[in-house]
């Protein structure tokens, strides 16, 4: 089922899922789904109000649904949203283990998906979705052009931390709100509870250490930014380099995840 939806969406030219995604980002705008309420709720959080950036952001969201199961559905369709300048990045693949850090801005498999083309190995870190049939589907999928995928699990951490010590490449979503645990740390001045694991990971000082984003493309959606960072970095530091990346096209951040839902004090939440 998912398999066909899928292959259905990839078939689909872009200019028309865009309009699919107006027909379904005005329906859930009158409805006032959940998801908008958050995405105003960090935006307001974060710059004050401001209507303009939270519709930009929240249509994007709705397009991102369509998006996805564009580029899961057909193997190279991911090429037609990123800029083809990605592939000056290619000397990456030096021989060099790496630590690359990214955060939830446009559609994050396609750094899957560009990164496991331009790197012989890479291991990364993911979150399972709750259908064990969809999840299934989705790792075949990201794995299909090489890539090791560890669920953000205590196991799946464990061996993602063993291959870092045989000294292989991986990646880190790093902007996700942690299970457990991790440090209070400011991100646009608000405090927010971050995944330390770069800063841990990076004071090892045996990977080179790569920040790596997704921002708005000029020949296509999207552009791939790679920028090589110190040996190490701390949470803060790697906060701000979140923040100069999202203020370059705010409205493909994440803003409808809940950033800030733990809080020192429960009571202080702003959802």
């Amino acid at each position: 089922m998912f398999s066909i939806l899928f292959v259905l969406i990839s078939r689909t030219p872009l200019f028309l899922l865009k309009a699919i995604s107006f027909i379904l980002y005005t329906i859930a705008t009158y409805k006032n789904v959940s998801h908008l309420k958050i995405t105003e709720k960090n935006i307001n959080h974060c710059f004050g109000e401001n209507k303009e950036l939270v519709k930009k952001s929240f249509r994007e969201t709705i397009e991102l649904a369509l998006i996805f199961p564009f580029v899961w559905g057909k193997k190279d369709n991911y090429k037609k949203l990123v800029d083809p300048d990605y592939l000056k990045f290619k000397p990456l693949d030096n021989g060099r283990p790496k630590i690359f850090f990214t955060l939830h801005m446009g559609c994050v498999d396609i750094l899957i998906f560009v990164l496991s083309e331009l790197l012989e190995q890479a291991n990364f870190l993911y979150t399972p979705v709750k259908n064990k049939k969809l999840d299934q589907k989705l790792l075949d999928i990201r794995q299909r052009q090489g890539g090791s995928m560890f669920p953000a699990t205590p196991n799946g951490v464990k061996n993602l931390y063993k291959s870092f010590i045989d000294k292989s490449n991986i990646v880190i979503a790093s902007d996700l709100v942690p299970h457990k645990r991790g440090v209070y740390e400011k991100f646009f001045n608000k405090e927010c509870f971050c995944i330390d694991l770069v800063e841990k990971l990076s004071s090892k000082e045996t990977h080179d250490l790569h920040f790596i984003y997704l921002t708005r493309g000029k020949k296509n959606k999207y552009k791939l930014v790679c920028k090589k960072i110190g040996n190490k970095i701390t949470t803060l530091e790697m906060n701000k380099l979140f923040e100069e990346a999202i203020l370059t096209a705010p409205e493909l951040y994440y803003w409808e995840y809940k950033k800030f839902k733990k809080q020192r004090n429960a009571s202080s939440s702003i959802y």
